[in-house]
């Protein structure tokens, strides 16, 4: 039995309709200027308060704290459900359940969030649990995350880490765990190999492929089952 470690945002759903919508939100509210969509694609996998640092007028750190506040009352209003899952995510995480592998979701966003938004879409039922940072507090980088993990004894040396961004695959080579870039979301093919990918794939085909290829073995479960 395996250990899979997948990133939320970027590797398995598309958030950036709800971030952009929400950013546009906090600045109509606060008079603010509003970054473009490159800009803001450049946030996603990373933390929300100090991305909202950028936009002038947020200077202030008690204006900053405002802006986060509003721009989290937003997204659990509306932002949540503006997600896309991503075509053949759920066919790999079906066929990974039924061969018993432990997966979970491991992401930098506030785990409420993370929780919510794999509820919407039904993966709580297949996810063995759902990790993210804190809500309120300094954003904590991936590899932070999963320095709790690897205490707490989840996660251990020899698993497969699956992400899009730079912080999915240096927190992979930290705790021992191959590191798979996927290209269809936020990070660039250069940015995913500097930092320590072992695969990269281009597709989720390609993805179901290379999972199957380390992680092999018989079908042993019902997935639906196994989720209750």
């Amino acid at each position: 039995m395996g250990l899979i470690c997948f990133d939320l945002d970027g590797t398995l759903v598309d958030p950036l309709l709800g971030v952009r919508n929400c950013v546009a939100k906090v600045c109509r509210q606060m008079d603010l200027p509003c970054p473009d969509e490159a800009t803001i694609r450049n946030w996603i996998g990373f933390g929300m308060r100090e991305s909202l640092g950028q936009i002038p007028g947020l200077e202030d750190p008690a204006r900053r704290e405002e802006a986060l506040e509003r721009y989290w009352e937003a997204y659990r209003e509306d932002g949540v459900f503006e997600h896309e899952l991503y075509p053949g995510v759920v066919h790999i995480l079906h066929r990974l359940k039924r061969q018993g592998h432990r997966i979970y979701i491991v992401s930098a966003k506030p785990g409420i969030f993370a929780r919510r938004i794999a509820y919407q879409f039904d993966l709580n039922l297949i996810f063995d649990d759902i990790f993210g940072s804190t809500l309120k507090g300094k954003w904590q980088e991936k590899v932070d995350v999963m320095n709790g993990l690897r205490q707490a004894g989840t996660i251990e040396p020899g698993g497969v880490m699956v992400g899009d961004r730079n912080q999915d695959m240096i927190a992979a080579k930290a705790h021992g765990l191959t590191a798979i870039g996927v290209t269809w979301g936020y990070g660039s093919r250069e940015e995913l190999l500097s930092t320590g990918a072992d695969i990269l794939v281009d597709t989720m085909a390609e993805l179901d492929a290379e999972l199957a290829r380390l992680l092999p073995g018989e079908e042993v479960h019902d997935a639906f089952t196994r989720s209750e």
